[in-house]
């Protein structure tokens, strides 16, 4: 591996954005995304990949092996959110590009045919519908779905057909057994677990499923002058709802390894002397187990009904998202373990809280995810960083991981 090259791909892709000094901003279907897309199947080409564009801006590279078949893949996702970071989702795209270009350079023959795949909109910025690339492709969500997916302005399937995407083709660029043998994805952790421990690789056992919603509360706009007996405001319903969801936690009517967040808060008519009309916010909600999480999810909007009909206020509850959790593979987590440790690079397993689109892989096909330090903890925002030997020990373990795979087609 080019250690140095891995580093240079990192920092141009980082120049594809839309905020340029305020966090790396690079929404599926933009211009950033645009400009980092074709900057990718340049590098893919010059490296004598086949390149392709799905039907929902998946970018997928394939490098032909010695026999046809089921692929083994690689990858991570191109989007990012709003002012984030340089490294999420893009990560583990350009490691599993050094890889590949590293097979290139050394004149390795793969035993079957190995594809590197970009997955468009895991963030989920344009619908609040993450990991809608992977979703698309794996049977998670079909052409219908997209019709369906709407945000103020237009469909998700009228997007793509925007973008000059052909969403209309998915079905036939579904991604499964008879497609691949396995995928492999390399991740900055975004929490501080690794480095709190002092050990450079997380093995990913599995990925928490997620549920997000938007809530509206609608109550009365009125003067901030006016008396408070009576008032039915809808952000003062809010934080009431607010506070009282976290003590459903602090109080265990969750379980301790729940996590409820909101995420998103706008008020109208957002004046600082009238009392708001309506207030709209996002609840995420996260547990490995999709039976808690959604028994969670159901104690949840119980507290809602009823703050709601407490305030004299309306309620409306749209589901944006739904999220499968996924268990990784054991002979992938078994590999990546023989591999680090031939290497000397120290590893422990842990579980994932953020969703990745390895989850949506692993129900079609065996599936490893592995992490690598966020320094603080930090992501999703402009202070996102990782040493850069943990970069590039990561990227080695993937690439010995890969050739593994690659050279053994049992």
């Amino acid at each position: 591996m080019n250690r140095q090259r891995l580093l240079d791909t990192l920092e141009a892709f980082a120049q594809c954005n839309d905020t340029p000094g305020e966090g790396v901003t690079r929404f599926s279907w933009s211009a950033a995304d645009a400009r980092a897309k074709t900057l990718l199947r340049t590098l893919c080409e010059k490296a004598g990949l086949q390149v392709s564009i799905d039907g929902i801006g998946n970018l997928r590279a394939r490098l032909r092996g010695a026999t046809a078949g089921p692929a083994v893949l690689v990858g991570s996702h191109l989007d990012s959110v709003r002012h984030g970071g340089s490294l999420d989702g893009i990560y583990g795209v350009c490691a599993g590009l050094e890889a590949l270009r590293t097979f290139v350079d050394e004149g390795f023959e793969p035993a079957c045919d190995v594809e590197l795949i970009a997955f468009a909109e895991e963030e989920g910025s344009n619908f609040g519908c993450t990991c809608l690339g992977s979703k698309a492709v794996t049977g998670v969500m079909d052409v219908a779905a997209l019709h369906a997916l709407h945000d103020d302005t237009s469909s998700a399937y009228a997007r793509l057909c925007a973008a000059g995407l052909s969403p209309d083709d998915l079905p036939e660029q579904q991604i499964d057994a008879a497609y691949a043998r396995a995928y492999l994805e390399l991740h900055i952790e975004q929490n501080a677990r690794l480095e709190q421990q002092g050990v450079t690789l997380g093995i990913v056992t599995a990925i928490c499923g997620m549920r997000l919603h938007r809530i509206r509360f609608t109550g009365v706009s009125d003067h901030a002058a006016s008396p408070m007996q009576g008032r039915r405001d809808a952000m003062a319903a809010f934080a009431d709802f607010a506070r009282r969801m976290e003590q459903l936690w602090i109080d265990g009517e969750l379980p301790e390894d729940f996590s409820c967040t909101v995420g998103s808060l706008h008020c109208v008519p957002d004046v600082p002397i009238v009392i708001p009309e309506s207030v709209t916010f996002t609840v995420d909600i996260r547990h490995v187990d999709e039976p808690t999480l959604e028994k969670g999810w159901s104690r949840i909007e119980e507290l809602l009904q009823k703050v709601a009909q407490e305030r004299s206020i309306a309620m409306t509850v749209q589901r944006l998202s739904a999220s499968g959790g996924g268990r990784m593979d054991p002979d992938i987590m078994a590999l990546f373990r023989t591999v680090a440790a031939a290497q000397g690079v120290s590893c422990t397993d842990l579980i994932s809280g953020p969703a990745h689109d390895a989850a949506c892989l692993a129900r079609r096909v065996p599936t490893g995810l592995l992490f690598v330090p966020s320094i603080g903890g930090l992501s999703h925002c402009p202070q996102e960083a990782t040493q850069p030997e943990h970069l590039a020990q990561g990227a080695l373990v993937l690439e010995g991981a890969l050739r593994e795979l690659l050279v053994n087609r049992s």
